[in-house]
């Protein structure tokens, strides 16, 4: 999906409560129109878009209930600069990944030991974010400097 029909989704303050609260537990229309206060067939409009984005699915269950729930991860990344905007959009593959701090495929460990280990990503992820704050200053940085280059005279245009 597009980057901008993704921002148009979540731009909608009622989608993005849905799926605040589908992160914490499958629900059905009428816990969903309870929770953000708007009319069921407006929940409904509005998981048919979350699903037609492929961000909502949803089951039956025994009493023919129709639950929706969070389909996969997605990770969105907005840049807003002086010098430049872009989005961007990823949906995370399930694969075994090694990193450098912490093996991630790990499905016969204990439970302490995949809490350790989800401690461990968090922290990673909080210093991947601090990072990606830096090289962006940076950037920025370097670009009001060659800003600024470009906008003072040569020396041969001030001798004249």
């Amino acid at each position: 999906m597009d980057s901008s029909e993704l921002l148009d989704i979540l731009g909608n303050e009622n989608r993005r409560s849905i799926l605040r609260l589908l992160s914490q537990k499958p629900c059905y229309v009428t816990e969903i129109s309870e929770y953000i206060g708007v009319s069921p067939k407006a929940v409904i409009d509005h998981l048919e878009m979350l699903e037609d984005a492929g961000l909502v699915e949803s089951r039956v269950d025994d009493r023919r209930r129709k639950y929706f729930s969070i389909t996969r991860s997605l990770r969105l990344e907005v840049n807003v600069s002086p010098y430049g905007y872009g989005a961007k959009s990823a949906y995370p593959r399930r694969t075994t990944v090694n990193y450098e701090y912490v093996e991630i495929d790990a499905p016969d460990d204990s439970v302490d030991d995949l809490v350790t280990r989800l401690e461990q990503l968090e922290e990673i992820r909080n210093e991947l974010s601090i990072a990606q704050r830096h090289v962006q200053a940076r950037i920025e940085e370097l670009l009001e400097r060659v800003e600024d280059e470009l906008d003072e005279p040569s020396p041969a245009e001030t001798d004249r």
